[in-house]
């Protein structure tokens, strides 16, 4: 009897150790999924935040862009509006013109004297103001660039 009863103890201390031995195992197994648990909400969070910084930023941006689209669109319609009235006589180009250097007196006394405003020729008009349409995009997109710059790469704030 006492042998059943020696044999029924041990039974029972290692089926305690058996379950110590299962229940640590699944103790530890706990603490890493809620490890791992942490760190994943911590990703998340941070995503959360790229992502609102993200919009932010890309609404930024969007007003920039608006605003400078705005600003070329405007450049660009003065330019037209101009070109439409230097060609019905409402304004006209003037240069800013001086006789060059190597003009005798003789061929200069010889011609009528004129003292009107030296002004562009008609095909010369149409070339300035596809220069001047190109100067105001090119600045425009200088300015918009480099305002986009200071915004998207160095925070701008």
């Amino acid at each position: 009897m006492v042998r059943v009863l020696i044999s029924a103890v041990i039974a029972l201390l290692v089926a305690l150790g058996a379950l110590w031995w299962q229940y640590d195992r699944k103790a530890e197994a706990l603490g890493t999924v809620t490890a791992e648990r942490d760190t994943a909400n911590n990703v998340v969070s941070s995503l959360r935040t790229t992502m609102r910084l993200q919009r932010e930023l890309m609404t930024d941006l969007a007003e920039l862009d608006r605003k400078n689209t705005e600003a070329l669109t405007n450049a660009r319609k003065e330019n037209s509006q101009l070109a439409v009235d230097v060609a019905a006589g409402r304004k006209r180009l003037r240069v800013n013109a001086a006789c060059p250097a190597g003009v005798s007196e003789a061929a200069s006394a010889a011609s009528t004297p004129d003292d009107r405003t030296a002004e562009l020729n008609p095909a010369a008009r149409q070339t300035y103001h596809a220069l001047r349409d190109q100067l105001v995009t090119t600045e425009n997109a200088l300015a918009g660039l480099q305002e986009w710059v200071r915004e998207a790469c160095s925070g701008g704030k």
